[in-house]
């Protein structure tokens, strides 16, 4: 018979921890005096251990009662908090009957004290049971009670059960508890929030898939998904969903109504976010972080959505490392994961990877909406807003603009908001207005985002490099409150912008320092490319730049300008209209830096080719010196990640001193012979890194001699 509802299957439990400590305390009180007559003494110890074996035998019949009226309530899908946990870790009967006594004070207060007696009073840990009431209560169990707590079983791993420190497993002594949570679970009283550091967000489940503006191909894909969880269920293949597309807002919408018709919530795990805080931990401590939030997510029937992924070439070793200790934690337990936006390519060779358990990557991209699609968003969304719109009007929304469906969506919003207060055209007009301004705001055409994780600690400069660099920071976090608090935007002219040069030889930390720049206040980083904007036609020269620098000011971004010397190039004398378009160019382009309220790198190789009139444009003037020996011993040093094996036989000291190189070299080198190493089946030794500077020696058109690479007496 199933259990009516939680509160009955926890009476029921009561009950049976009852007969255990009767059980217990029933033996003791009849063991024979030491002073009593021998055949007495037998008679007794035979009468009590028939009767402890009739208890034994009621004991596993109530606990086989136990058993088979849950196996009742799991066919009447009744829900009950203990049997969902049993069931997601399963756990053996010792297993259930050890969570048992430790949820036992949880139910009533009395029970610690009746524990603390069957223990004889050993002490413990406050909110710790003694493990030696255990081994009175469950004595027959005694291997399987040492099998269940060690430290690779379910009720340790996964956080149900705690040890106090320095408990002994192995003597059972010492404490243990319930996880405090689990306890609030299993009594009904709460179930468990999802966190890492804090609580992680829940997506809306309230739309369903035919109610989302996605195309029929779409809508099919996730219906055949559906069709085969069922059938994947039994043979406990797991999934990793990589859902991509350009609009991340519909794609959460996506998962939340596939998931929703499982009866299924979706929770977002921002990746990025969390890597920030695993830097500098273990992955061992990382991996129990995330364990205890895939247990809860069990118990709660919750889908994790990992997002805010650091996708591509740009993304550090340390990170890639984190994100697949994130993945393979993740699919140790989960059913369904979810990458929103993810590296498709490192995801999928990961799964691949998985030997744990059959695990399979499904794919489904969303592009942008086409023209049809396009035209029944904005369609539903004028009848939403009220604006009732002309055909001729959807159809010039739907055809001039790109835009994802959270792209319409914020044109809407956008419009509400100019129509409070604009007294100028119609809604229909100003709603075009909006799209125009948006599309003007959303692309880069000549202009590429750099992404980086790279801080102060991870370039090395001389010390007056260093300097400089860290006076820029200062400059640039506290200039707003001299402006505008302290009055200077008043006197000083274009006051807001922060304008400066890199010069230095090719590979000394130029971009790298302007990558550290805009990390350090967070701000993106774009590097225009010259060549693009560039045209030899008059006039698209100023348009390209124009664009670039509105729509910069609008994303609020650090602008990097590599080679400025092909546009600040030293003048000559003007003998046609080339030459005077060209200075025109320049003076254009020095024009709308000045004017940028934000900050403008320019870098250069070759200083002596920058025209010295440009040169008080600038706030900052930065050297980035060729690397001294004791420098490039460092940056030989960090070229290599803590994670590759490195021989013995490694000099860096030898190499700084013998190789004349600047940092992007010996990266290049660095890289080169850790696959020299990877192919070779070896550590990362001398032979492989001569081999790498061999092969950039040639690249430089510089002579190599393996002969020079070794000490000498007046080294």
């Amino acid at each position: 018979m199933a259990f009516d509802d939680n509160a009955a299957f926890l009476a029921e439990l009561c009950r049976y921890a009852d007969a255990l400590i009767e059980r217990t305390l029933w033996m003791r009180q009849v063991a024979p005096a030491p002073d009593s007559p021998e055949s007495l003494t037998s008679r007794r110890r035979s009468a009590r251990e028939q009767h402890a074996r009739d208890l034994d035998d009621s004991l596993a019949m109530a606990w086989q009662d136990l058993e088979a009226r849950m196996q009742a309530s799991i066919a009447q899908d009744s829900f009950i908090p203990w049997i969902h946990l049993a069931r997601l870790f399963q756990l053996t009967p010792a297993e259930q009957k050890l969570m048992l006594i430790a949820l036992l004070p949880d139910l009533d207060g009395d029970y610690r004290g009746m524990l603390a007696g069957v223990a004889d009073g050993e002490p413990v840990a406050p909110n710790y049971l003694p493990l030696s009431a255990v081994l009175h209560l469950l004595l027959g169990d005694r291997l399987d009670l040492q099998s269940a707590l060690l430290a690779d079983g379910p009720l340790r791993r996964w956080r149900v059960l705690e040890l106090e420190p320095g408990g002994d497993v192995l003597r059972l002594v010492g404490g243990f508890r319930l996880d405090p949570v689990l306890a609030a679970y299993l009594c009904g009283k709460a179930a468990p929030q999802l966190r890492l550091d804090e609580v992680l967000a829940e997506l809306s489940a309230a739309e369903s898939l035919d109610d989302l503006p996605i195309d029929e191909e779409a809508r099919g894909w996730a219906g055949r998904f559906l069709a085969h969880c069922d059938s994947a269920e039994a043979d406990g293949t797991s999934f990793l969903l990589q859902l991509q597309g350009p609009d991340e807002r519909l794609l959460e919408r996506v998962c939340a109504a596939i998931f929703g018709s499982m009866n299924m919530r979706c929770v977002r795990l921002d990746v990025a976010r969390c890597f920030g805080r695993g830097v500098g931990t273990e992955h061992a401590a990382i991996r129990d972080r995330l364990r205890l939030l895939c247990r809860d997510a069990l118990l709660c029937n919750r889908v994790l959505l990992l997002s805010g992924w650091l996708a591509g070439p740009e993304s550090s070793d340390e990170f890639r490392a984190w994100s697949e200790a994130v993945l393979d934690t993740l699919l140790e337990s989960q059913r369904y994961v979810v990458a929103l936006n993810g590296p498709e390519r490192g995801l999928t060779a990961q799964v691949h990877r998985y030997e744990g358990h059959r695990v399979l990557s499904l794919l489904l991209r969303l592009s942008l909406p086409d023209t049809a699609l396009r035209r029944r968003i904005w369609q539903a969304g004028a009848e939403l807003h009220g604006l009732p719109l002309a055909d001729v009007e959807l159809d010039k929304l739907a055809s001039n603009f790109r835009f994802t469906h959270a792209q319409i969506d914020a044109a809407w919003k956008e419009l509400d908001s100019r129509r409070l207060l604009d007294a100028g055209p119609g809604d229909a007009a100003m709603l075009l207005d909006v799209c125009r301004d948006a599309s003007a705001g959303e692309t880069f055409g000549v202009a590429e985002e750099i992404k980086t994780r790279h801080g102060l600690d991870d370039i090395v400069l001389p010390p007056a490099t260093r300097g400089w660099l860290e006076e820029v920071l200062q400059y640039a976090q506290h200039r707003h409150q001299v402006i505008e608090q302290w009055g200077f935007e008043r006197s000083h002219g274009n006051s807001r912008n922060l304008c400066m040069l890199f010069h230095g030889p090719s590979g000394t930390g130029k971009t790298m320092a302007a990558s550290i720049i805009a990390n350090e206040l967070n701000l993106g980083l774009y590097r225009v490319d010259l060549a693009n904007v560039l045209s030899k036609y008059i006039g698209e020269t100023e348009k390209h730049l124009a664009q670039l620098f509105d729509q910069a000011e609008a994303m609020n971004v650090v602008l990097f300008f590599d080679e400025a010397e092909s546009l600040f190039g030293k003048r000559t004398e003007t003998k046609d209209s080339h030459d005077r378009y060209a200075n025109l160019q320049t003076g254009y382009l020095l024009q709308r830096i000045e004017t940028y309220p934000g900050v403008v790198i320019l870098s250069t190789n070759l200083l002596g080719n920058m025209d010295k009139a440009f040169m008080r444009r600038f706030k900052f003037v930065i050297e980035y010196p060729f690397p001294s020996a004791e420098q490039r011993r460092l940056l030989w040093r960090k070229a290599f990640p803590n994670e590759a094996p490195m021989s013995d036989d490694v000099d860096f000291a030898l190499l700084a001193a013998k190789a004349p190189l600047s940092g992007g070299n010996i990266s290049n080198i660095a890289l080169r012979a850790a696959v020299y190493a990877s192919a070779d089946g070896q550590e990362v030794g001398m032979e492989h890194l001569l081999r790498a500077v061999e092969r950039e020696y040639d690249k430089l058109g510089k002579v190599f001699a393996k002969e020079d690479f070794a000490w000498h007496e007046d080294d």
